[in-house]
C-alpha cells in the first residue's frame, strides 16, 4: 500500500491530479469551484495552540471551531510536541462536536517544517526531512511538507530537497501545503502551486497555520466528504485542493501582542537558584 501511494505521487504529470486539474497553474480553488467539483468538505490541518507558540488554549480552539467556523475536520499541529493534540482529541471525544479531529505535529527537520498527520507518538525534531518522513510512515501517518519553497524563510523546505525526495525510490511525501494563510505563504504559495503542478504532482492542501483563534479556517483543504477518514482518503487519492485567504491584520495584531506579553511574563519570573 505504501509503494502504491508513492507511485501515485509520481504519476505522469500530463495527467495532473484530479484535485487541481480544473485550476490554473497558480490558482487556489474557490468555493464556487469546490461546489461544482463536489468537494463540499473543508479541513484545516495546520494550527497551533498554547502548547507551542499559539494564542489559543485547547478548549478555546475546540469551542471556536465548533461555534465560529464551518470546518468539517481540523488537526492540531504544535511545533515538535504532540501532547496538546492528544489532549485535544480526548476532549473532542468526550464532547459532542460536529467536526472531526486529527492528531498531528509540525516537525522541525534540518531542512524545513513537515506536517505529521494521523500519528500517535511524537516525531522527534532535528532529523533530516527524509528520515522524518520515514518516521511518520512507520506510524502509518501522512507526511505533508509545510509552506515550502519560500526563499527567505529558514523553516521552508527548498527546491533542492523537494527534487531529491521526488527522485528517491525509497522515500516520498504524501502531500504538499500549497496554500498557507500565514506570512509563510506570502508569494511562496504561488510558487508552490505552480511548481507542484509542473513537476511533482503531489496532493495539495490549504491550511491556516493559525496561531490565533481568528485565523483558524483562513486556509482550507477542499475535499469530497466530511470526516477525518475521508480527508485522508482524498489526500491519498490526490483529490484534495487548496483554498482560502490570507490572515487579516487582526490575526497578526493578536499574535504579536500575545508573544510580547508572554515574553514580559517570562522576564518577570523569578530565577530558580
Amino acid at each position: 500500500m505504501l509503494t502504491s501511494k508513492r507511485d501515485q505521487g509520481k504519476q505522469d504529470l500530463e495527467n495532473v491530479s484530479h484535485g487541481t486539474a480544473m485550476l490554473k497553474k497558480r490558482r487556489k480553488m474557490t468555493p464556487e469551484q469546490a461546489q461544482y467539483a463536489g468537494k463540499h468538505g473543508k479541513a484545516d490541518l495546520h494550527m497551533h495552540s498554547t502548547y507551542s507558540d499559539g494564542c489559543g488554549t485547547i478548549e478555546e480552539i475546540l469551542e471556536h471551531v465548533q461555534n465560529n467556523t464551518d470546518l468539517d475536520v481540523i488537526a492540531l499541529t504544535d511545533h515538535d510536541v504532540i501532547e496538546g493534540s492528544l489532549r485535544a482529541r480526548d476532549l473532542w471525544a468526550r464532547g459532542s462536536y460536529r467536526f472531526d479531529f486529527v492528531v498531528g505535529e509540525e516537525v522541525t527537520t534540518t531542512q524545513g517544517h513537515l506536517l505529521a498527520l494521523f500519528i500517535e507518538k511524537r516525531i522527534p525534531s532535528g532529523f533530516s526531512m527524509e528520515r522524518s518522513i520515514d518516521m511518520i510512515h512507520e506510524q502509518g501517518g501522512l507526511a505533508v511538507v509545510a509552506h515550502p519553497l519560500h526563499r527567505f524563510f529558514r523553516h521552508s523546505c527548498q527546491r533542492s530537497i523537494m527534487d531529491q525526495i521526488h527522485a528517491s525510490k525509497d522515500v516520498w511525501l504524501d502531500g504538499v501545503e500549497t496554500w498557507n494563510a500565514s506570512f509563510c505563504g506570502i508569494y511562496a504559495n504561488y510558487i508552490a502551486m505552480g511548481t507542484n503542478r509542473e513537476v511533482y504532482g503531489l496532493p495539495e492542501l490549504g491550511n491556516s497555520d493559525a496561531h490565533t483563534l481568528s485565523a483558524i479556517g483562513s486556509g482550507v483543504t477542499w475535499f469530497n466528504g466530511q470526516t477525518a477518514a475521508e480527508i485522508r482518503s482524498a489526500i491519498e487519492q490526490n483529490s484534495s485542493a487548496p483554498g482560502g485567504k490570507m490572515w487579516d491584520m487582526q490575526a497578526y495584531y493578536h499574535w504579536v501582542r500575545y508573544l510580547m506579553n508572554k515574553e514580559q511574563r517570562e522576564a518577570r519570573r523569578p530565577a530558580i537558584a
